[in-house]
């Protein structure tokens, strides 16, 4: 990320360079009329100027840097306990501002905030305008098409796959190229609400509604007006729960808890699962009418290990993203290329994304090499199962963890109970 400093006390204009350099590349300048020079010719990705300089303010260096560069950034640095500035900086344009006296570590988190949007964007725009995904592979282009007619419309929406794949990118993305972009997208994780606290995180409750409820608290549904609400990991919505849910969706209405008075909610619903719902059904474990309402639009993603196209744009973008961790690193040798692409990835995208984190931490050359990569080069043996190779992977990492189900979990970019399911079925639990 290319920094561009504007203050024009010298003093403080090299205070501020020597902590930014630390981080990011900076060109520093006193002289605002030379730094939006600089930029109009240059660019930047972002920039940090004072507001009270003599030869421009601040307001007309954003006002310049805009007009020259709608993309680049800019923090304001505001008057000491100035809240007026502070506003004024926001309405015109600001990313954001930094009062003075310059707190270096709340302008070093502002950097990484601004650093981690760049990220997010350039990650939309590698995806050939597909919002979020970074895809050379056929299958993955056909499901960012369907995606793409699925958000014209207000279907219920189930996405299924693998944990990791990037359901809750593809919910994103309908959302956000829908008429609804403009209003809410609220997710909940169905995995991470206790089952009693599960109707009222949903509907909201009333003051007295149960005990503990001493006030009122709207729910997501509530929270999610006019935009999307995204469920995740659907299957493991409290069966008891589930009949008042499609009741919802079938009249877009609801009681919240304690309530008598019926509330009106216009949502759209986009749930994801990694678990078969069919078969969840047939066992009673999942009811089969939800399923339908729920199932209107099935957008199954593959797994990484069937889109092999993807693994090594996903790898450079990775870097890319990590690159604060490591700025040394600028790709990877050909033997972890070669590893890169062997491997199975049983945590899919987000085990990959963790690997590479990982790596940018142990790499201390210029390319990423096996060593830092640590999944187990040269590749393993023709003629193994996928599940075996999986087995072997997921206790290698578990012993790894020294045991740690969690901790395994994190580092395999997979849900704990995605661990402790895979550990059952090897008769481990």
């Amino acid at each position: 990320m290319k920094v561009v400093l504007i203050e024009d006390d010298s003093v403080l204009n090299r205070t501020m360079k020597r902590v930014i350099e630390k981080h990011y590349a900076v060109t520093a300048f006193t002289s605002p009329a030379s730094a939006v020079e600089y930029i109009s010719e240059n660019g930047a990705d972002v920039v940090v100027t004072d507001i009270r300089m003599p030869e421009m303010t601040g307001f007309q260096v954003l006002e310049k840097v805009r007009s020259a560069s709608p993309e680049t950034a800019v923090l304001m640095i505001t008057g000491q306990s100035s809240i007026d500035e502070s506003v004024k900086a926001i309405k015109s344009g600001a990313f954001d501002y930094i009062p003075k006296p310059v707190d270096t570590e709340l302008l070093i988190y502002k950097l990484d905030f601004v650093n981690e949007k760049m990220t997010l964007k350039a990650l939309a725009e590698t995806a050939v305008k597909k919002h979020g995904m970074v895809t050379a592979s056929p299958k993955m282009e056909a499901v960012l098409n369907t995606a793409g007619r699925v958000a014209r419309t207000d279907s219920n929406v189930l996405i299924t796959g693998e944990t990791g794949t990037g359901k809750e990118v593809i919910a994103r993305f309908i959302h956000e190229n829908s008429d609804r972009a403009r209003r809410p997208f609220a997710d909940i994780n169905c995995c991470n609400l206790q089952p009693h606290l599960f109707e009222s995180e949903l509907f909201g409750h009333k003051k007295g509604g149960f005990t503990g409820a001493d006030s009122d608290r709207r729910g997501i549904i509530q929270s999610a007006f006019g935009g999307t609400l995204f469920l995740d990991e659907i299957g493991e919505m409290p069966i008891d729960l589930q009949p008042k849910f499609l009741r919802f969706l079938e009249t877009k209405s609801f009681y919240p808890v304690g309530s008598s008075t019926q509330e009106q909610a216009d949502v759209r619903i986009i749930a994801a699962t990694n678990r078969d719902l069919s078969v969840m059904a047939e066992e009673g474990t999942f009811r089969s009418d939800l399923f339908y309402r729920l199932n209107v639009i099935n957008i199954e993603l593959p797994p990484l290990r069937q889109r092999r196209e993807d693994i090594i744009p996903l790898v450079h973008h990775f870097i890319e993203k990590y690159k604060h961790i490591n700025t040394r690193v600028r790709g990877l040798d050909a033997s972890a290329e070669q590893c890169l692409t062997a491997y199975d990835y049983p945590g899919n995208v987000r085990e990959l994304s963790n690997i590479i984190e990982r790596a940018m931490i142990l790499e201390q050359g210029e390319l990423l090499g096996c060593d830092a990569l640590n999944i187990g080069c040269p590749v393993e043996p023709m003629g193994l199962s996928l599940d075996s190779v999986m087995k072997k992977h997921i206790l290698k990492v578990l012993e790894m963890a020294g045991g740690n189900r969690q901790k395994a979990a994190e580092i395999l970019g997979v849900d704990t109970s995605t661990v402790y399911r895979k550990l059952k079925e090897y008769g481990l639990s």
